[in-house]
């Protein structure tokens, strides 16, 4: 009883919006098509969860959403470390992100279609940059918080300058990073399910678009619970990698 009342008290903006939901339904204030009841969403997403294509293409979504954010990870973190360290590193490196940050990335994708093809090859790029900016962002600002008594501290102490890299710099800007981290995952994918949508036969995203080509509302809205409950695991998953490095 208790865990169904925290599991309540936790969830309670969605819990209230299925019951608004609910509740315009039964009040009919839209078509039944295009409003369906939760009973009737719940149904779909029941027989979408029994079927092999969900799985199929939520595995291949998987792919290219951590394979495009894990490339972003590491090359984000190299460069606003780097940035963070170096004053040339930073005087070449701020002006793109500064005028970079606003353009939206996906804007680019025709592009890079056209110069990588139609495969996953142009999806993940585009996560790639789309990640890469609120990585380095984070890092960056993160890396230059760093308390500077904790290297004082460090270098009282005798710890060489690798040494305080490791155990002083990096753990210091790890809060940071993994801020970087939540903020681009969701984003990479819904850029993922987008360029799915946009141009595949394959992936969580070109279901999406099967989906509402068959004209049917709870189908649709099915698909979309799916798509945010397969987010939210990863944003789960993140949080649990984040406790075990950043557990302070």
């Amino acid at each position: 009883m208790r865990m169904l009342l925290n599991f309540a008290i936790k969830y309670q903006s969605l819990i209230l919006i299925a019951v608004v939901w609910q509740i315009m339904y039964l009040m009919n204030v839209f078509p039944e098509k295009l409003f369906p009841g939760l009973h009737t969403i719940v149904g779909s997403l029941i027989e979408l969860a029994s079927s092999m294509d969900l799985w199929e293409n939520i595995f291949i979504t998987l792919q290219r959403v951590l394979l495009g954010f894990g490339i972003a990870a590491i090359v984000g973190i190299v460069i606003g470390i780097l940035m963070s360290r170096s004053q040339l590193m930073d005087n070449i490196m701020q002006p793109i992100f500064t005028a970079g940050y606003p353009i939206p990335r996906v804007a680019l994708y025709p592009i890079i279609v056209l110069l990588f093809g139609l495969g996953s090859t142009s999806k993940v790029i585009i996560v790639f940059l789309e990640c890469l900016f609120p990585i380095v962002v984070n890092t960056y600002y993160g890396a230059k918080r760093v308390n500077q008594i904790h290297i004082w501290s460090g270098q009282n102490l005798g710890a060489n300058s690798r040494q305080l890299f490791w155990r002083v710099f990096i753990p210091g800007t790890m809060p940071s990073i993994f801020t970087g981290f939540r903020i681009a995952l969701p984003i990479a994918v819904v850029i993922t399910v987008l360029t799915e949508m946009i141009s595949s036969n394959n992936g969580i995203g070109f279901l999406l678009t099967y989906l509402t080509a068959s004209l049917s509302q709870s189908k649709v809205l099915a698909a979309v619970i799916a798509i945010s409950i397969f987010g939210y695991l990863l944003d789960r998953i993140l949080i649990l990698i984040q406790k075990k490095f950043v557990y302070w």
